[in-house]
């Protein structure tokens, strides 16, 4: 497997006096994502990510994409390299006859970078909802105590908390046993340099391990863009917790398809922003 982290030399400067030492550095690499089916082969997308678990990151794109809508209508990938100095990496996906391959539709045919969901898309109209999975509801009451404890796990998250450059996005569980509550320590993390890419490797995962049957709580690092509540939305997941900020338009989205959206989440207070006060405990 391709390192996720590497270490580098650095000047630490404090009272103009200059100090070498080392830093743990967060990798970003490109990736190229071609199609393939019977004869057909198209270039889907160029992105940067941190390597590592590409294969879930490429099917929760895929996913929610609207490409698939099943983790196994990917029969197979196919890894290689093509350009040795930048490091860049290609794979190759190789889909059912059930997908329908149609590059106006699918085709980025752009560079998407890893901090933006959107870049290169071809119409407005890829931006459309298709496609649901039913939605997940929580029933557990929502806390401090709770958001305090989902936060002390996201924070250790090994890239996250060593290199400080990446984001991470994770799922709480919902304990199985008990549907009114959630099992802390039965949770699933995805790190990333791109959060779109955090996600879309924690969507590929419960796609092709559950078919994202697992209802729990979704855990974002960063802040909360339109594109991330889609993707959740796409998934069927039913709540969001996020240290970072919401945008006007994903609150407006997780509105209309009911979603609890919880942002700037600290150890002693969160803001909710879709929901009532009855969920909280």
């Amino acid at each position: 497997m391709k390192k996720n982290q590497i270490t580098i030399n650095r000047f630490k400067v404090k009272q103009n006096q200059a100090k070498l030492d080392t830093d743990p550095i967060a990798v970003e690499e490109p990736l190229q994502i071609t199609l393939k089916q019977d004869n057909l082969s198209e270039v889907f997308s160029i992105t940067l990510r941190t390597p590592g678990d590409d294969h879930e990151l490429i099917t929760g794109l895929l996913f929610t994409e609207q490409v698939i809508q099943k983790a196994n209508q990917i029969v197979s990938f196919s890894n290689g390299q093509i350009d040795d100095t930048y490091q860049a990496n290609l794979i190759s996906v190789y889909l059912s006859p059930s997908v329908k391959l149609n590059p106006t539709d699918n085709a980025r045919n752009h560079a998407s970078y890893s901090g933006c969901g959107f870049c290169g898309k071809t119409s407005l109209k890829s931006l459309e909802l298709k496609s649901i999975r039913k939605k997940r509801p929580i029933k557990s009451k929502l806390s401090n105590q709770l958001v305090k404890s989902i936060r002390i796990q996201l924070a250790n998250q090994r890239l996250f908390s060593q290199t400080g450059g990446s984001h991470v996005a994770g799922l709480i569980y919902q304990d199985n046993n008990d549907s009114n509550k959630i099992n802390i320590k039965e949770s699933v993390f995805f790190e990333d340099v791109g959060r779109h890419n955090a996600l879309d490797k924690l969507i590929g995962h419960q796609l092709i391990n559950n078919d994202l049957r697992q209802a729990g709580i979704l855990v974002l690092s960063g802040r909360i863009g339109f594109e991330l509540v889609q993707k959740a939305i796409i998934s069927g997941f039913s709540t969001i917790i996020a240290l970072g900020a919401p945008s006007s338009l994903a609150i407006q989205a997780a509105k209309q398809f009911d979603i609890q959206l919880i942002g700037f989440a600290k150890d002693d207070s969160f803001n909710l922003y879709t929901a009532d006060t009855d969920l909280l405990e």
